[in-house]
């Protein structure tokens, strides 16, 4: 096999949902009828196969995630060389996905480590051949007829064309890790920036930049973040579990005293947020992203400047 059996190379961007606030109808989309998926709540992953049967896997963002999941990499040394797919990395804990306990796959220890799943949405690229400007179905007709059936690592996105069905996924499944639904028009191409695909979430949440703590370095009490309008906002208090896990993530990065108390974070790291939408607007700490990177401050190479 040659490099023009690789047609597309991840990493590669990546069509990103934007939020709505209802499902859109069956016949949203004038080229084909919708397409709903269950959201899982874990960590965006392209993986691929280059040549020689070489599997890879990255984040949205482009960071090399195949050595903390070698057992998806397994699995794509079995699919074709060219085959790119989109997908989500999601945690299995008993019955339930678990997006926390993702962040165990950072460490050495591997029996602290969850079994997981690489549930797949859209295949991007077969041998030979882009595919991301055809249409979502013939997308998705290439993908049944690649994927194995469960179980198995990489499985495909649970999706129904019904608008009823999907409505009642919505409200059954959140106790066991569904963050919520996407919808698609099964006629649309994979193209950034242009292709607009809806999401519905229990809970309308922002990623924020972590720029500040208030309280004990080793268990902070409170996070200082920057909102996407550039503002800064304090959350809520953390409870226990959330102060523990914050300490440990920015353990390496806390140096600056601040006045009143406070330390200032040099560690990019990402939390998401609930913001409401109240007169006395209110920020309350949901989770580490660790699976994300902030992007550079404007005007500076550095956060919190």
């Amino acid at each position: 096999m040659t490099s023009e059996d690789v047609p597309v190379r991840p990493p590669v961007d990546v069509v990103r949902p934007v939020m709505a606030r209802e499902l859109p109808a069956e016949n949203h989309w004038p080229n084909g009828p919708t397409r709903y998926e269950v959201k899982a709540d874990g960590w965006r992953a392209i993986a691929g196969v280059l040549e020689e049967h070489r599997p890879v896997l990255f984040s949205r963002q482009g960071g090399n995630l195949g050595p903390m999941f070698p057992e998806v990499l397994d699995e794509l040394r079995n699919l074709p060389i060219g085959t790119v797919l989109d997908g989500e990395l999601c945690a299995v804990v008993g019955d339930r996905l678990d997006f926390s306990a993702l962040a165990h796959r950072r460490g050495r220890d591997r029996r602290r480590w969850p079994p997981v799943v690489y549930l797949v949405f859209d295949q991007l690229a077969a041998t030979g051949t882009d595919l991301r400007l055809r249409p979502l179905q013939e997308r998705l007709t290439r993908l049944g007829e690649l994927l194995r059936p469960p179980p198995s690592v990489i499985q495909p996105v649970p999706a129904t064309t019904s608008r009823s069905e999907a409505l009642t996924w919505y409200e059954e499944l959140r106790p066991h890790g569904l963050e919520g639904l996407v919808a698609k028009g099964l006629g649309t191409s994979f193209v950034p920036g242009r292709t607009r695909w809806l999401k519905i979430k229990h809970v309308d949440t922002v990623d924020t930049e972590i720029v500040a703590i208030a309280g004990s370095p080793a268990r902070p009490a409170y996070l200082v973040v920057r909102l996407p309008d550039g503002s800064l906002a304090q959350t809520a208090q953390l409870d226990s579990a959330q102060r523990a896990a914050a300490g440990r993530a920015l353990a390496d990065g806390i140096r600056e005293a601040l006045p009143g108390g406070g330390h200032r974070v040099t560690t990019l790291l990402l939390a998401e947020v609930e913001v409401g939408t109240t007169r006395h607007r209110t920020v309350r700490f949901v989770r580490l992203r660790e699976d994300l990177e902030p992007p550079p401050a404007e005007g500076s190479g550095s956060p919190g400047a």
